[in-house]
């Protein structure tokens, strides 16, 4: 049988959000911050080709598009709500990108501020040499 070969990446996947000194004309009581980002020593640009946030339709253009780090979108808003996150990655061939349910919840007046990490393990089965090469380089481990 051929030999199996895995290698596994690690994403994090955090936000921010803390309530605003003055309510904006919107009624926005909170300025958020989301992001996609590598453990402290991998760069996960070397193997993510782009991320797209997809936020509450509310937002003017509600799909946000970052082609390179860092990965992160800034709003206010007043609710939390779950976002799509899609990180495609640079690969020719399947999987071309991974989905991610993200809690974008807001803290309660009175709370402190949400500094909230998700730690994300992605494993690839069988890469091809050409992707598992950056996969390696973005710290990927076999």
């Amino acid at each position: 049988p051929p030999h199996q070969c895995t290698v596994q990446v690690k994403l994090e996947l955090g936000h921010r959000a803390q309530l605003r000194k003055k309510v904006t004309s919107e009624g926005f009581t909170h300025d958020w911050m989301v992001f996609v980002r590598g453990p402290e020593t991998g760069d996960i640009q070397h193997f993510v080709d782009k991320v797209v946030f997809r936020l509450h339709e509310s937002f003017p253009k509600p799909k946000r598009v970052c082609k390179e780090p860092p990965y992160k979108v800034e709003e206010s808003g007043y609710a939390g709500f779950l976002m799509p996150i899609e990180v495609y990655f640079k690969n020719k061939e399947e999987p071309r990108k991974v989905c991610f349910n993200y809690d974008l919840f807001l803290n309660l007046e009175g709370n402190p501020p949400v500094n909230h990490l998700r730690c994300e393990k992605l494993t690839f089965n069988n890469p091809t040499k050409e992707f598992r090469r950056k996969l390696i380089k973005a710290g990927g481990v076999r």
